[in-house]
């Protein structure tokens, strides 16, 4: 091999390589800017959900819920819940995002996860909210609520 033959291999090598990396680097970046909006979908949605709360509209929250959800849990048993944490809790005062994590699942858009310090009118309570993000909709997966005052009251 001569010296022009070696050069232009490595030539070939680093045009590759830096192909690479920029096609990496749009592909990431669309990703950022995709999680971002879905992040800040979740959130819209997780204020709605305690504006319906605190309005008794247990229904329409129900109506939000993804098929999986309502496959394991009925509406009578749902909104027993909701029900409950409402009347023994009080309407929702303030909620302060503690954790987030957002997930792809196969097919089926952003999974965004939500993790809330939630201040009751008579208590507090750590609520975790899954929203399924796609382009067209946004559905809560799961809800759950850990609250001493839930439990006590």
């Amino acid at each position: 091999m001569t010296n022009s033959s070696v050069s232009n291999l490595s030539l070939l090598r680093m045009r590759n390589f830096l192909a690479i990396v920029c096609a990496s680097c749009m592909l990431l970046s669309s990703c950022g800017r995709s999680s971002a909006k879905s992040l800040g979908i979740a959130k819209q949605n997780a204020e709605q959900f305690h504006s319906q709360l605190n309005s008794e509209q247990y229904t329409d929250v129900y109506a939000s819920t993804d098929e999986r959800f309502r496959v394991v849990t009925s509406e009578p048993k749902f909104t027993k819940l909701l029900e409950a944490v409402h009347r023994k809790l009080g309407n929702v005062q303030q909620s302060n995002l503690r954790n987030m994590s957002i997930g792809w699942p196969t097919g089926r858009g952003q999974a965004v996860s939500l993790v809330y310090e939630t201040t009751f009118a008579q208590g507090t309570g750590t609520e975790h909210f899954t929203w399924i993000v796609t382009d067209s909709n946004t559905t809560l997966y799961s809800y759950y609520i850990n609250s001493d005052d839930l439990i006590e009251k």
